[in-house]
């Protein structure tokens, strides 16, 4: 493994969770996150509410989703996300496919193909 070229893939839960685990992960150099957007618990503590760890989270960061996903609806949950997220403008993009939640399988060779050139340009193509 190069720690100089250092990237993570998540998938729902996991993806939704990355911005508290990895803000201020110095050695991550790009994040690829599946199925995502803001959720609300209620009760939920501060110190573990991603909503309080997006604006902090700088990593280049490509976010897959559907557009008719039932758990995270893009305009209440995906793009308040995307807006939130410290990233500069231009080191992040949101990608959305035809579909729902978990649907990314159906499209699994666009999202291979999005991920893969994201990961190329900020970590270098695999020698």
């Amino acid at each position: 493994m190069d720690p100089n070229r250092i990237g993570v893939y998540g998938l729902s839960a996991g993806a939704c969770l990355l911005p508290i685990h990895a803000v201020g992960e110095r050695r991550l150099k790009a994040a690829v996150l599946g199925s995502v957007g803001l959720f609300f618990v209620e009760g939920q503590l501060p110190e573990a509410d991603p909503f309080n760890f997006l604006s902090r989270f700088r990593v280049p960061t490509l976010m897959i989703d559907g557009r008719t996903d039932f758990i995270f609806p893009l305009e209440s949950s995906q793009r308040p996300m995307f807006q939130l997220l410290g990233t500069p403008e231009k080191d992040k993009n949101l990608v959305l496919l035809d579909g729902g939640h978990g649907d990314l399988r159906a499209h699994t060779q666009q999202v291979m193909k999005e991920a893969l050139a994201w990961f190329d340009r900020y970590l270098g193509p695999v020698k």
